[in-house]
């Protein structure tokens, strides 16, 4: 496709078990994510996204967790639970994007609740990771692309062990601070609130 792409080494991740969160405003990402080679993983991805077969194809093989859409409560909230017990009683990781499904755009989105109540009922920290497309390169902007380098940063890890439900807008908050810091940084010209 013509892009270059950079990613930290495999050593770098943690062996224990994480939430992996991540930005997700390009079509690229997906690329991006599964080029990482994460052992111990699973991915989740929405349920909007089983019309495309090859993705789904592909997809089921690596064990990915289809989400239910918001316009759909009780099997959202019945997934996870069951997500949650998973990660309660294996050592798998869970990488999954924090803005969930939105409308592209060069910025960071607002954050999404389920996966951090998942978070605390399971105990388990947060793992940034940081998709660089910059904006000249980001197919959803325009249906012609410049050529670029696209990339994924390891942040630092978020211990969540003293967490409270009752402070999650908070935690979500930081959390998101953190990717915006980051978008800002790599983006002077075009910031992000």
């Amino acid at each position: 496709m013509g892009f270059r792409s950079y990613y930290p080494s495999l050593e770098k991740f943690p062996k224990h078990q994480v939430l992996y969160t991540f930005n997700h405003n390009a079509e690229q990402d997906i690329f991006l994510l599964t080029a990482l080679g994460l052992q111990n993983t699973r991915f989740l991805l929405s349920e909007k996204t089983l019309i495309y077969i090859p993705l789904v194809i592909s997809a089921l093989a690596t064990g990915t967790f289809y989400i239910p859409q918001k316009k759909h409560p009780r099997r959202r909230l019945q997934f996870f639970k069951k997500t949650t017990k998973f990660l309660k009683e294996t050592n798998y990781s869970i990488a999954a994007s924090s803005e969930g499904v939105h409308n592209h755009f060069h910025g960071i989105a607002p954050f999404n609740r389920g996966i951090y109540h998942m978070v605390i009922e399971s105990n388990i920290p947060i793992v940034p990771l940081f998709i660089n497309v910059p904006k000249e390169s980001n197919m959803t902007d325009s249906k012609y692309a410049k050529n670029g380098t696209l990339g994924i940063e390891l942040l630092e890890e978020i211990p969540t062990k003293d967490w409270d439900i009752n402070n999650l807008d908070m935690h979500i908050n930081d959390v998101r601070n953190v990717f915006v810091k980051r978008f800002n940084e790599l983006n002077p010209n075009c910031k992000t609130t």
